[in-house]
């Protein structure tokens, strides 16, 4: 600073500046010698792990080991096949637990869909590739942008739908790629909120009337949306007990069963839950220590939790794609639940 800038500045603006100063550092000097705050005041998440037995309603029956490295994606076909992604492969089972096939990729995929017709739908982050059963590529769509980021693709007869994460929006399409529309960005006079996604965990699924759901993950609730954009309902359970979603960005993945019954998977607290087409929390798959995640991980935007990817089969198994055992994990309902 020169001297003629010196001279512009007050001395009472020095003086105070340096009473400021002196704050800051006496803080910075008592919060070195703070001690831990009570129990009562931490927000201590580690007793969520555990979970009454009565609140199980599923059992797990098997798994599918696809041999792969690194899982990303999961999805099942209209025909009843389960589709796992990784390591630039997707290995195709079928109900029973057969290998069918190995499809070689270009590179791997971040998300997986498959159409009616038997094509499947690869997010690759910032575009989509369709490949059919054989893996030859049908198409490559336009790339959307630096930003985007898929994170998941639901598709029917006629449209797809997918989830950018980067863009906060879900995106419609024909089936042939070309852009239909942008839905989900903040609206007041629609009274659409907006996504808030802190991280990319952003998830869109069909209901069993065939109606668009859309995670809100910033929010910690779902929400339903008509084909031109117009929010239908919402629901959001912003809570760390059993009924609600905690953390960041929960929950992670949903998936709807035939029956209505919505399954939902979370980050951090690695807890997997069936809620009643009325959205009434009927319990359980499994504890959520089954996953050994760490509770931390709930409130951290960290890209890493061992729940990949979720899905409902044709027969109302919830099938878990498991980071950690590098397999799909199946899991059946008991009798005394769903």
């Amino acid at each position: 600073m020169s001297d003629s800038q010196e001279r512009l500045i007050p001395s009472s603006v020095w003086g105070a500046a340096v009473v400021v100063l002196a704050v800051v550092v006496a803080l910075l000097v008592v919060g070195g010698r703070q001690q831990e705050p009570s129990e009562a005041f931490r927000y201590e998440i580690g007793r969520f792990q555990e979970v009454e037995p009565s609140q199980v309603i599923f059992q797990e029956s098997g798994k599918l080991a696809p041999g792969l490295e690194h899982l990303t994606a999961l999805a099942t076909g209209p025909d009843g096949r389960i589709y796992v992604a990784g390591d630039d492969k997707i290995v195709v089972y079928d109900l029973d637990g057969s290998e069918l096939e190995r499809i070689t990729l270009a590179q791997t995929p971040d998300c997986i869909a498959v159409a009616s017709d038997g094509d499947i739908l690869l997010g690759m982050r910032d575009h989509i590739e369709v490949v059919d059963a054989e893996g030859s590529t049908r198409s490559v769509w336009d790339h959307l942008g630096e930003r985007s980021y898929i994170t998941s693709i639901a598709v029917d007869d006629d449209e797809t739908y997918v989830a950018d994460a980067g863009q906060r929006v879900v995106l419609r399409f024909d089936r042939s790629g070309r852009l239909l529309g942008r839905i989900g960005e903040k609206d007041e006079a629609r009274e659409i909120p907006g996504f808030i996604i802190p991280s990319p965990y952003f998830d869109v699924a069909f209901d069993a009337q065939g109606a668009l759901w859309a995670v809100n993950p910033g929010r910690h609730g779902l929400e339903n949306y008509r084909a031109n954009g117009d929010l239908v309902s919402s629901w959001y359970r912003p809570a760390i007990d059993a009924n609600g979603f905690c953390g960041c960005c929960n929950p992670t993945h949903i998936a709807f069963g035939g029956n209505g019954l919505l399954v939902t998977t979370e980050k951090g607290l690695a807890r997997v839950k069936v809620y009643s087409p009325d959205w009434r929390l009927l319990g359980f798959v499994t504890a959520p220590s089954a996953f050994e995640e760490a509770p931390a991980g709930a409130f951290s935007c960290e890209l890493e939790t061992p729940l990949k990817d979720l899905a409902v089969d044709q027969r109302g198994r919830v099938l878990v794609l498991d980071s950690r055992q590098r397999a799909v994990r199946i899991f059946e309902a008991m009798e005394k639940g769903a």
